[in-house]
């Protein structure tokens, strides 16, 4: 190094040091640099010295030099700083400059910095690469210090969550994003992770911050201190809901691409053999041979002798004329058995156009036939039992009645449903009932004829065609036969289960227009078996048929009236024997129908029991009944109840209670004045809830009358704990209890034991005064019937209580 100036030589420390060393002027010329310096830049000494410093400064950082001189030159404090260099070739190198002010002249101690910068870079673009791959792949990054407890979550983590950037929640919030379904699961996974160092790598459900159902991958991984102590839990989240889906999709496809038999197959069109330059997995399948087996060759060791010479003309001259072909050809596996190979090939071109592959798509029709052929199969057969379904149950019956108009004889439909299915595969599950149903199809196949179709029509139902038959009468040994067999004990795992089923038999001679009307007349014989007892069998007739329709037609005009208000009520008076005074009306549904004229309760009521229709009637009714009895209650003739009659399903729905509440609160009834008359027919589903549904009831004030008593089929044990006001006897005991002791004794035995209850008694259906003073005599209070009154409308009722109020 060549002195510059009086400043002298520099000590030996800085000719020797590998860091950079220069002394500047305050105007930046260098006046002395090191070895190293020259070293590093590739300039000799004679070519910098008295040169400005941005000889070897890059452009782009003389504003840094000039900015720190003149900070210098006041006297202010200035830190290391990191600038660029450039070479004699031009090379870059990044430097740490700490200078330090002399007497008129600057020191300047350099560092090469090029690696770290370099390695600084390089993590800094990683940074900006998995920031942009992290919102991509939707992967943010969570961590959990076990001393602070709680999770931290990068910005995707807060995205994926809804929530905002920067949320850090407890563990128990951030686990309760996750579904309850797996909110049990993660926290397992995460205690693990905490307490013993488990990673988990798992797929979960999870719930935004806005309500939107997310999949997400989590991984997790214990950090652990020297000692293998858990310090920390960290991992990512990473939202895969788009996979997820995708990964549905190709379930449902998983089928249909595990059974594809395409191959694939490339050939080199630059050799005149066109050698195999490329077979895929699935050609292996198909032919048996493995890659590298084929690799190399010509496609046509596949062919074999029974090859046609004209498929493989075609196929040759396709080839020549550079154009797409398609044939079917014979074509040989590797273990020598033939297959059908239905084969496309197309030629590849280049930029020029010039041809320099064919790929060969092949496709194994042999198993693609056998394939279609079994989804023919299952097409017309039921999955569980192999039977016939529906769609060959239909061609059966037409060729059927083709064969019975043909040859005059007679072909029968027998529809069968199993009783009391259900409870079966509820209780004891679907592997019993799908034993059941296996086991009965068994059973109906060993009792009939080959040329018989036993098909499985749905769920527990079965359909029997018999065609050919000569005389009507011969389907009954046939249908004895099964109904015997179908009640045989069935054996599974040991234990014994028993059913019996309900057959419909429809017969004709084929002259019938629509085959299919026999499954539907079979169908209703069937459900008419039902009403008859279940495990026997009934005829479709006209006049079942006509029954039906009527049912059908009935239902029609009672939805009808349901939407048009056609219904009205009457009220019939209830006496207290001893004063005479009306204490109480039941309310009763009227129909007055505009072609039908009246329609009676017990057509329409069952009928609206059996479809649902029930519910809208008995909230009408009730609604109507407790305006009328706030009326009445109005009118000074003293207190008045109004008794409803409730349905079984009217008082098993849910909110019934809370429906009452409403119409009390809506009619401004007080709930004692209220009466709800209840069948013993609630008691038979769920005794314990209604007796719980009846004290709510009676809390809230309403009275509650036992309609019908004697008649039902619920225990007596029940009684004492239903929380009831009033026993009403059924008419059915007052009719002939002048003159039959047995009536006299139900009807005495009621007043006793309703007495010993402290429990009211009213006695309907007293149309005599014979039967009044009977009961009179027997301490019965409360009557009700056609002796009083007969139901009236409301006009006639104000009437009735006005004219009987003024003989009081």
């Amino acid at each position: 190094m060549t002195p510059a100036g009086p400043h002298g030589q520099l000590d030996q420390f800085f000719l020797l040091s590998h860091d950079l060393f220069c002394c500047i002027d305050l105007d930046g010329r260098m006046l002395q640099v090191n070895p190293a310096f020259e070293t590093l830049l590739g300039y000799p000494a004679d070519a910098l010295l008295g040169k400005p410093c941005g000889k070897v400064i890059d452009e782009r950082d003389h504003g840094v030099i000039e900015g720190v001189l003149a900070r210098i030159v006041e006297g202010r404090d200035v830190a290391a700083f990191e600038v660029r260099a450039r070479s004699v070739t031009r090379a870059l190198h990044w430097l740490e400059v700490d200078p330090s002010l002399g007497e008129g002249v600057v020191y300047v101690v350099a560092r090469v910095v090029t690696e770290r910068k370099r390695v600084e870079e390089h993590l800094k673009r990683t940074q900006q690469l998995f920031e942009i791959v992290g919102k991509t792949a939707l992967i943010g990054g969570w961590y959990v210090d076990m001393d602070e407890g709680k999770p931290i979550w990068s910005d995707e983590v807060c995205h994926i969550h809804g929530v905002a950037p920067g949320f850090q929640p407890t563990i128990d919030e951030a686990i309760a994003f996750y579904t309850p379904t797996y909110q049990p699961r993660i926290r397992a996974y995460f205690d693990a992770c905490c307490e013993h160092g488990i990673s988990f790598d798992d797929t979960f459900e999870i719930i935004t911050h806005d309500y939107q159902p997310l999949w997400v991958r989590v991984i997790g991984k214990a950090v652990c201190d020297s000692d293998g102590n858990v310090i920390r839990v960290q991992g990512s989240t990473q939202d895969i809901t788009q996979r997820k889906a995708t990964e549905r999709q190709l379930q449902l496809l998983e089928r249909s691409v595990e059974s594809s038999t395409n191959g694939v197959l490339i050939v080199d069109a630059g050799h005149d053999d066109l050698p195999i330059v490329y077979a895929n997995t699935a050609f292996e399948r198909i032919t048996g041979y493995s890659r590298q087996e084929a690799l190399g060759r010509n496609c046509r060791f596949l062919q074999g002798e029974d090859t046609d010479p004209n498929t493989v003309k075609q196929l040759r001259q396709g080839i020549a004329a550079e154009s797409e072909v398609h044939v079917v050809i014979r074509n040989y596996r590797r273990s020598g058995a033939p297959f059908w190979n239905d084969l496309y090939i197309s030629p590849v071109r280049d930029d020029l156009g010039q041809v320099t592959h064919f790929v060969g798509v092949q496709n194994d029709i042999s198993e693609q036939r056998e394939y279609q052929a079994q989804l023919a199969y299952n097409a017309s057969h039921d999955a569980l039992t192999g039977l016939p379904n529906r769609m060959l149950l239909t061609q059966r019956l037409e060729q059927g009645c083709l064969v019975a108009r043909r040859y005059q004889r007679h072909l029968a439909v027998l529809f069968i449903d199993l009783d009391d299915f259900k409870p079966i595969n509820d209780t004891l599950g679907h592997e019993v009932g799908d034993f059941i149903l296996v086991e009965v199809a068994k059973r109906l196949e060993d009792e009939l004829r080959p040329w018989d179709t036993i098909a499985r029509f749905g769920g527990d139902e079965f359909v029997v065609l018999l065609p050919d038959l000569a005389h009507e009468n011969d389907v009954i040994q046939v249908v004895e036969r099964i109904l015997k067999r179908l009640a045989t004990p069935y054996w599974q795992r040991g234990g014994e289960l028993r059913i019996t089923a309900s057959i419909g038999v429809a017969m004709n001679d084929g002259l019938i227009s629509e085959p299919l009307q026999l499954i539907q007349q079979a169908d209703l014989a069937m459900y008419k078996a039902k009403r008859r007892g279940r495990n026997t069998c009934q005829w479709y007739t006209d006049d079942l048929n006509r029954k039906v329709s009527e049912r059908v037609s009935l239902r029609n005009a009672l939805q009808q009236a349901i939407e048009q208000e056609e219904f009205e009520l009457y009220f019939q008076p209830q006496i207290h024997g001893p004063s005479g005074r009306v204490i109480g009306v039941e309310a009763l549904i009227r129909w007055q129908h505009p072609e039908r004229g009246f329609v009676s309760p017990g057509d329409f009521i069952p009928l609206a029991e059996d479809t649902g229709q029930i519910i809208p009637i008995s909230d009408w009714v009730l609604t109507t009944a407790c305006r009328v009895a706030k009326q009445l209650n109005g009118l000074g003739l003293g207190r008045i109840t109004m008794a409803v009659n409730v349905s079984p399903m009217q008082f098993q729905r849910p909110g019934f209670l809370a429906s009452i509440q409403l119409v009390l609160e809506e009619s401004g009834l007080a709930a004692d004045l209220l009466e709800l008359e209840l069948t013993e027919g609630v008691l038979m589903d769920s005794a314990e809830q209604a007796i719980q549904a009846l004290q709510d009831l009676r809390q809230l004030g309403v009275h509650i009358a036992m309609d019908d008593f004697g008649t039902g089929f619920s225990s007596l044990s029940y009684l004492k704990h239903l929380p009831i006001n009033k026993i009403k006897i059924d008419r059915s005991f007052i009719n002939d209890v002048v003159s039959d002791h047995r009536d006299a004794a139900i009807v005495e035995g009621v007043l006793t034991m309703a007495a010993k209850l402290d429990l009211d008694v009213l006695v309907e259906g007293v149309e005599t005064a014979a039967q009044y003073a009977y009961l009179r005599q027997q301490l019965c209070d409360y009557f009700q019937g056609f002796y009083f009154a007969r139901p009236m409308p409301l006009e006639a009722l104000l009437s009735f209580l006005c004219e009987q109020q003024r003989h009081l």
